[in-house]
């Protein structure tokens, strides 16, 4: 109840972008229909002004940041705007795919047979946060210090480095030129090559994707994108400084949300909630389970192998086969049940799947068992057979339509339908030639948002004679309504559609001819202007506000950052003459040394009050290896005495080397203190 509540909401917050979208741009191009393909047009933007910035970028520490600066002030004109341009179309990519995943969650697209493109989505959120991380990363300002080093924080959780990589981001001499090569190749070639695919999986098992949006909405994002690049541009925000810590940042919330929870939670923790996020988005589909629809039946006597069903099928759930039954057709339909959402699309588009007959059982060459085309025809037959007066109407109502039921009455009735596309054109024909009823509505998904993907397209080819199997001629049009297209959509509701359409039933034929002539929709310049706009203050707006501050105001920090050693627990054995000669040549050391070592025991003071105190183990399976400390201490600004003390012989009292300091910091200075294993002394810097 719970989830069904959820998603009743989401559809519900859905309803009045999607109306006021529609009524701007119309519902074939109603941009929260093209959400994904969206996504991947931003990304495609974001990997061409990449390319751009490349050119002109340099993978070092100091050319790094002089570089992009260079291009966003000196070279405004087409390198800050490209700079700009990269950027905010990588938000872009963000905002609508939170929008599509919203979305397909509420709207329930994500269950049953569909499970395979919902989890294969996960591994991309994977890839685009990294992608835009490591973007930041490269541009070598305060922001990307931060990320930096929180990136480190994170990744030292995991049990794979040895040595902590955040300590390379403490001082200035811990850097080298290469690890930003690196970091530039993992940002340009390496993540880019898995994600594209990983889309090409996530589309994988989809009959004709919308990896493309229309023309006229690409053309409108980019403007919509080049135009916020010049009024508002990206701009640094100070060269990386590691001995300053920013008291406050314009933080990326799209791509590092998840950041500012280190100042509170362990990195340990951070990491449960992403990979419990993660996995809880993997087996939504599967939470309840979804009840299994019986799928669609192939009857070989009825079919002749025409394709039809094959080419209609949204999900790829129809293919042909050789024929099997040994008669004069080449192939036959052979229906994939784990694919099979139960849709119908299938039937609309068999041409033996029509009322007219009688003399044989009406049997399609495919055909739905819980819903058959002759249940159909029996359903219009009684929900038709008590309608009075000169202008009656039969519904015909998808599952995605809002309560059709609402609309019965003594002049109309309702034949509630799975999806639109269910329906062969010839039911229109033979309900208005059986007169059944004066004319026929069609109230499909609202705005043409297709629970099937390409019902809604698919039916309005076909009663526009475009598509097989066509509305055959005969059929006068003006008896028919689409609610999903014009004029029909232009109503702000579906009741008000209805009683308009039933109006021109009884009007003089030349007022129905003026009223019903198709026309494309005309965009309003007006709402696609403002639509974009809107979108344009959407990408930028979580990139600078709310501020982050991971400092407290007057506060400053002091690092704690180095490796060392313990002594071996055991000390070396000299190896006799005769212990040697049993040995290998090459294995003849004089020494055999025990390779375990002590942890250190590191205490740190600061004005005599003790702020880290711990026994940190050696490293390596064989616990031989160094013992690394990073730990980061807040302090309020001002003069402090530091105090530290380590031994590394498993003594009980004391320490094997200390030092000690007094220290002025001052506010949003970050000092560091190190060990140097040749001197063996403490360093305070």
């Amino acid at each position: 109840m719970l989830l069904k509540a959820i998603q009743k909401a989401g559809r519900t917050a859905f309803e009045l972008p999607q109306k006021l979208l529609s009524y701007a741009f119309g519902n074939s191009l109603n941009p929260l229909g093209y959400l994904g393909s969206l996504t991947i047009f931003f990304l495609w933007i974001v990997l061409i002004s990449g390319i751009w910035i490349t050119i002109f970028f340099h993978t070092s520490v100091v050319g790094a940041f002089e570089s992009v600066e260079y291009m966003t002030v000196d070279q405004w004109y087409l390198g800050g705007v490209m700079r700009s341009l990269h950027r905010y179309a990588s938000d872009a990519a963000i905002v609508t795919l939170v929008l599509h995943i919203l979305k397909e969650f509420s709207f329930e697209r994500y269950r049953s047979a569909r499970w395979f493109s919902w989890v294969t989505g996960v591994p991309l959120l994977w890839l685009i946060i990294p992608l835009g991380i490591t973007g930041y990363w490269l541009v070598w300002d305060q922001l990307a210090l931060y990320v930096a080093l929180t990136s480190s924080e994170m990744l030292d959780a995991l049990p794979i480095f040895t040595d902590p990589m955040a300590r390379n981001f403490l001082t200035v001499d811990s850097l080298s030129d290469r690890f930003f090569t690196l970091l530039a190749f993992t940002h340009i070639v390496g993540l880019p090559i898995f994600l594209v695919f990983a889309i090409w999986i996530h589309v994988f098992r989809i009959n004709r994707p919308k990896v493309n949006p229309p023309r006229k909405l690409m053309v409108g994002a980019l403007l919509a994108m080049l135009v916020l690049s010049i009024v508002y541009p990206a701009l640094s925000q100070g060269k990386a400084d590691p001995s300053l810590v920013p008291q406050s940042l314009a933080l990326d919330w799209y791509y590092l949300l998840v950041y500012p929870l280190l100042n509170y939670w362990p990195p340990a923790t951070v990491w449960v909630l992403l990979i419990g996020f993660s996995l809880l988005i993997c087996i939504a589909p599967w939470l309840p389970p979804a009840r299994k629809p019986a799928v669609v039946e192939v009857d070989l006597e009825n079919c002749n192998g025409c394709e039809r069903c094959v080419e209609d099928c949204p999900f790829g759930a129809v293919e042909m086969a050789p024929r099997s039954d040994g008669t004069k057709y080449a192939s036959e339909a052979v229906v994939i049940a784990d694919l099979c959402l139960s849709c119908g699309i299938c039937v609309g588009a068999c041409p033996t799947a029509t009322p007219f007959r009688k003399r044989a059982a009406l049997s399609p060459g495919i055909d739905l068992p819980d819903q058959s085309i002759a249940t159909v025809r029996e359903m219009v037959t009684a929900a038709t057979l008590n309608l009075e007066g000169n202008r009656r109407l039969l519904v015909f109502a998808c599952e995605g339509s809002h309560a059709p039921e609402k609309f019965i009455d003594a002049e109309t009735a309702v034949v509630s339908l799975t999806c639109m596309a269910q329906l062969p054109p010839a039911f229109v024909d033979w309900v208005l030639s059986r007169d059944h009823a004066d004319g026929v509505v069609l109230q499909g998904c609202p705005h043409g948002d297709c629970q099937y993907r390409l019902g809604a397209k698919w039916t309005e080819q076909r009663m526009s004679r475009e598509r097989d199997p066509q509305l055959r001629k005969r059929v006068d049009t003006e008896k028919l309504a689409l609610l999903w297209t014009e004029p029909w959509s232009d109503f702000p509701a579906t009741g008000k559609a209805i009683a308009a359409f039933r109006d021109t039933l009884a009007a003089p034929a030349e007022k129905v001819s003026t009223r019903l002539t198709p026309r494309k929709h005309r965009l309003r310049p007006l709402g696609v202007a403002l639509a974009w706009s809107l979108f344009a203050v959407s990408s930028v707006l979580f990139t600078v506000w709310p501020r982050f501050s991971q400092l407290t105001e007057g506060n400053a920090i002091i690092s704690l950052s180095f490796s060392h050693a313990g002594q071996r627990r055991q000390a070396c054995h000299k190896l006799s003459q005769e212990e040697l000669n049993k040995l290998a040549p090459n294995m003849r050391n004089p020494f055999d040394c025990p390779r375990e070592r002590y942890p250190i025991h590191v205490s740190f003071s600061v004005d005599g009050q003790v702020l880290y105190n711990e026994n940190v183990l050696p490293s390596g399976l064989w616990d031989d290896g160094e013992s690394t400390v990073y730990h980061r201490i807040e302090l309020p600004a001002g003069s402090h005495k530091l105090s530290i003390g380590m031994s590394d012989s498993g003594r009980q009292q004391g320490f094997d080397f200390s030092g000690q300091t007094e220290l002025t910091l001052a506010a949003g200075q970050q000092a560091v203190v190190e060990f140097d294993n040749l001197q063996k002394t403490f360093i305070f810097r």
